[in-house]
């Protein structure tokens, strides 16, 4: 990629302001990350910042430096100037019109944050449009860039396995709301947890879901043989996101922060079976700053060849979760 002009649609919480959390890893924003790429690479400069609220434009432009930069509330502005890196860190309800005007523009790259889009109509739509563009898009799914999910993937990437996913949150809906652009907790959180089973086993050759009101379950079967299920839950108090993977010789569970091993062991309780041992449950290990998700991420999309199978994925990722409805 032979990038130097940037442009950015959505300047909120993050594209720039979860900067100021004393409890995340930095950068942890599109714009962090993007900041310590503009300061090692003296080509690359900022050409636009666009948002419906000027404040967070104007402070996006003050955190970047980019004092240069157009900074507007319409984004076909920005669009039409033709960069060769768009970030789409806007609301989700906005990313169709966004991310289509952007393909119809044949803008080079881009940079989509999740979900990439709000309804499995418009995954639908944009998939068509893809076909005629020359646009790449990579999604923001930051585990695909972190160093321990990266570490798993080499393991046990590619091979067929049974998994269970589990989401615990405290949102109203599970499910979107056209009408307050309110994206539910499928589309905000259980999609990190659709995508690393993407990222882990590959393609989703068939599933079926059991749609509740605080609960929703979902079954998947891939390409390669392996199978899991996916659960989310409303009201129970945590938040909590967790993969479980079974192998022939362990159980692991990775979550946010941890990793833990259960090795398949002599049952203590019955004879002749085996049983998961005691677990050992690790911590996740400080990593550098070329090591952290958001800068790992700039980093393929400024310097490297990429295509569109992530973004195919993504797109399927929203036709599961955006399909959903309440039983």
């Amino acid at each position: 990629m032979n990038v130097s002009d940037i442009a950015v649609i959505g300047c909120g919480r993050i594209a720039w302001k979860l900067e100021h959390d004393p409890l995340r890893y930095k950068p942890c924003t599109h714009l962090g990350a993007l900041r310590y790429w503009l300061k090692r690479n003296k080509r690359l400069r900022i050409v636009s910042l666009c948002d419906s609220d000027a404040h967070s434009a104007t402070g996006a432009a003050t955190f970047l430096g980019a004092h240069a930069a157009l900074v507007t509330a319409d984004f076909r502005e920005v669009i039409a100037q033709k960069p060769d890196l768009l970030v789409v860190a806007a609301s989700t309800a906005a990313h169709f019109e966004i991310l289509a005007a952007a393909l119809k523009g044949n803008v080079p790259r881009i940079v989509a944050e999740k979900p990439v889009v709000f309804s499995a109509d418009e995954a639908k739509k944009l998939r068509r449009l893809l076909k005629k563009s020359r646009s790449v898009v990579l999604p923001n799914y930051e585990r695909r860039y972190h160093p321990k999910y990266l570490k798993l993937h080499r393991q046990i990437g590619g091979k067929a396995h049974s998994y269970r996913g589990f989401f615990a949150a405290g949102g109203r809906s599970l499910y979107a709301r056209a009408k307050t652009g309110d994206e539910g907790v499928l589309l905000h959180d259980t999609t990190h947890l659709l995508d690393l089973a993407q990222f882990f086993f590959g393609d989703i050759r068939r599933y079926n879901q059991v749609a509740g009101k605080r609960k929703h379950v979902i079954y998947l079967e891939h390409t390669n043989g392996s199978i899991g299920t996916i659960e989310t839950a409303l009201g129970i108090g945590a938040f909590h996101l967790e993969l479980e993977i079974h192998t022939a010789k362990e159980r692991l569970i990775v979550g946010n922060g941890f990793l833990e091993r259960q090795p398949i062991r002599e049952s203590p309780h019955y004879k002749n079976l085996r049983s998961y041992g005691v677990p050992a449950r690790v911590p996740d290990a400080a990593f550098t700053v070329l090591q952290n998700p958001f800068v790992k991420l700039y980093e393929y999309a400024l310097s490297t060849k990429a295509d569109n199978a992530h973004f195919l994925e993504a797109l399927k990722n929203a036709e599961i979760l955006g399909a959903a409805r309440r039983a």
